[in-house]
Order: C-alpha cells, then sequence, then structure tokens
C-alpha cells in the first residue's frame, strides 16, 4: 500500500508526462505482489497431526455460540491430574462418566494449525496397547 501510494506523489511532483505516471503507479504494484506470491510458494500445506491417548471420562459440556450447540468432553488424560477438554462431535457414540476411554484426536498442543482439540473416533483399549508396546524403546 505504501509503495504504490509514493509512487503517485512521486509522479504528480516530478513527471509532467501521464503515460509516465501510469507505468510507475502499475510497477509500484510488483513487489507487493512479489512478496505475496513467494509467501503462498513457501507456504507449505501439512497434513494435520494425528494423535493417540487414553483418559477417563470426567463430564460433558454443551456451549452455545450465537444459537449453534456443541459439545465438548472433558477427559482426564492418563499421568495427568488435569483434565483437557475437546470437542466432540454428534456422530460418536457418548461414554460413560468415570469409563476409561481410549481416542484418537486432533491435538492443539502439538499441531497449531489447528483451531481447537478434537475427538476423530474411539480405539479399542486392546489397540491401544498394540500401539503402546510397538512404541516402546528395546
Amino acid at each position: 500500500v505504501l509503495c504504490p501510494m509514493l509512487s503517485v506523489l512521486y509522479a504528480e511532483a516530478k513527471i509532467i508526462v501521464p503515460e509516465r505516471k501510469k507505468i510507475i503507479f502499475f510497477l509500484a504494484f510488483i513487489p507487493g505482489c512479489l512478496i505475496f506470491v513467494l509467501a503462498t510458494v513457501l507456504n507449505e500445506d501439512h497434513p494435520p497431526v494425528i494423535s493417540k491417548a487414553c483418559g477417563i471420562v470426567r463430564f460433558y459440556k454443551t456451549y452455545a455460540v450465537r444459537h449453534d450447540y456443541f459439545e465438548r468432553i472433558a477427559i482426564q488424560f492418563d499421568a495427568s491430574r488435569y483434565n483437557r477438554h475437546l470437542r466432540f462431535s454428534d456422530d460418536l457414540i457418548r461414554k460413560q462418566k468415570g469409563e476409561r476411554v481410549c481416542f484418537e484426536f486432533y491435538d492443539r498442543l502439538k499441531d497449531k494449525d489447528v483451531s481447537e482439540s478434537k475427538v476423530i473416533r474411539w480405539l479399542e483399549p486392546t489397540e491401544m496397547q498394540t500401539i503402546a508396546s510397538s512404541n516402546q524403546i528395546k
């Protein structure tokens, strides 16, 4: 914005020929366009990180935002004293309070491009044990 504006002021003060004023004005947009193109090329798209964890369901809470309702689940992760509030979609089966669950989720703490943590699907505890045993250092 600043570069084209300064070029117009310069052209008004110094250049008399109207055709040269137009050329300088359009040439002033080139640096901004190049920066924009360079930013889009260098910005690499990467898929969201899917994390797996287990924990105990503490409670569900419904939120209302502009007449739109959504639900979050509070889960106390294993080896943690605190509850994490995760977005919970309606198509997933509700688990009972106090039940130990394993699940896949988008973790906002590991991937800053994700706006909020969200439960993707429930896992079977046996499936989680095989993942944990394969990740252990031998």
